[in-house]
């Protein structure tokens, strides 16, 4: 592998969440908008112990956006409900292209042309006993670039628990698992743990959510902090959000609408990197 490809996909795998840094990415509106949270209910959660089935009904979910580096992020999921079970069928999509292959000769033109992406198919259940919830999902990602790719299974364990006076508590062990190399280089699951505290406060019809977080990645040296805020208001929802690591601060905004069966949301992110603006829309269909 040429040494400028290798500085390319170390470069873009750490900056734009190329390669399996992909994992990471918020793939959803609320995400976007509010941040990583291991308490925030979700179709395709952080934390698979919060997966929801809203109303007790079966629902589609279709996220579609952009990130950092104009990165284009896919997720469709499906989740239903059995008894005290809810389980999630879905898959990630992570993708970009038009990238410039060159050697080390100045050119006006590159070599050729190539695209990079990860693929994630997802499945898992959770289920509530009492106070406390618990969730389990396992992955099977597949990650290419150029001509190379690479493969593998990831495990991803959640908890979560309510306390009194609104107070939730979740922690989530994430991508525990392994990948084949990429030609000689090795792929490292990007191993992280997040935990987080969240609370609910009630002024007449409106309802707050406060989410606080914290996450460290094996593959990434600086923890990183969440902030989050969702203000529910009938049919409508308002969201916000802080995350802040080393060098890097990111400020977020979305919001969402209930009419009849569906739910539509929409979530835009500024960030200090200066290399593109995150956006997300989001739909979600009742079945029944």
């Amino acid at each position: 592998m040429p040494i400028i490809f290798k500085l390319f996909f170390l470069f873009h795998s750490l900056t734009y969440g190329i390669g399996s840094q992909f994992l990471t990415l918020p793939f959803s509106t609320r995400e976007l908008s509010m941040g990583s949270h291991p308490t925030l209910f979700e179709h395709n959660p952080v934390n698979p112990s919060l997966y929801s089935a809203y109303q007790n009904r079966p629902s589609i979910f279709l996220n579609q956006g952009v990130w950092f580096g104009e990165v284009g992020l896919t997720q469709v999921g499906y989740n239903f409900k059995n008894n005290n079970f809810v389980t999630h069928f879905g898959f990630r999509y992570s993708g970009i292209n038009d990238l410039e292959f060159r050697d080390d000769t100045p050119s006006d033109r590159p070599l050729s042309y190539f695209s990079s992406f990860g693929l994630s198919l997802d499945a898992g259940r959770s289920f509530k006993k009492g106070q406390q919830r618990y969730g389990l999902s396992i992955s099977y990602v597949y990650y290419g670039i150029f001509t190379h790719d690479s493969k593998g299974i990831g495990l991803n364990f959640g908890y979560s628990i309510d306390l009194k006076n609104k107070i939730k508590l979740g922690g989530v062990i994430q991508n525990l698992g392994k990948m084949t190399k990429l030609q000689t280089n090795e792929i490292l699951l990007p191993q992280r743990i997040i935990v987080g505290v969240s609370k609910e406060l009630k002024v007449s019809q409106i309802i707050n959510f406060i989410y606080v977080s914290m996450e460290k990645n094996i593959l990434v040296p600086s923890a990183k902090i969440y902030l989050g805020n969702h203000i529910n208001w009938g049919r409508v929802n308002f969201y916000s959000g802080i995350s802040s690591s080393k060098k890097v601060l990111e400020t977020s905004i979305g919001f969402g609408v209930l009419i009849n069966r569906f739910d539509i949301m929409y979530a835009i992110r500024y960030g200090s990197q200066n290399v593109g603006i995150p956006q997300f829309i989001s739909l979600r269909f009742l079945l029944k």
